[in-house]
Order: C-alpha cells, then structure tokens, then sequence
C-alpha cells in the first residue's frame, strides 16, 4: 500500500497480493503511467481508509504494511 503494489494480468492496480481476485482495483495502467494510477485520489482514498479502519478490510485485518509505524519509518 506504500510501498509496494500488484499489477494483474489484465493491467489493474491492486493493493497487495492478499488481494487475489482484486476486489479493490485501484486503477488500470494499460497505457497509463504507474505513477499516476499510484499518486491518485483514488489509491490516497484507499489508503486514509485503511488507516482510519483497517478491519473493514478483509484483506488488511492481520496484515501491519501502512500502519502508522510503518509509515513513520518510511518518513525517516
């Protein structure tokens, strides 16, 4: 989610490999930039959302990437 991301067979933007049927499409880089599909409001939205409530995630639950430490060591 910060640092990392999967791209699927058909060019879709996912999360994280826990999401094998990417239920949450971020975006399509199918003859678009990487960068714009990761620096969009979209994928910020996502990533608020998570920080605000991970457990709505299933695939977020056990998982600690993008918790706020991991984002303070990132900063540093």
């Amino acid at each position: 989610m910060w640092r990392t991301s999967v791209i699927t067979w058909d060019g879709r933007v996912v999360p994280c490999c826990f999401d094998k049927d990417a239920e949450f499409d971020l975006g399509i880089v199918n003859g678009r930039a990487f960068s714009d599909v990761w620096k969009s409001d979209h994928y910020n939205n996502f990533r608020s959302k998570v920080l605000g409530n991970r457990k709505s995630f299933s695939i977020c639950t056990n998982c600690t990437e993008g918790s706020k430490i991991n984002i303070f060591e990132i900063e540093q």
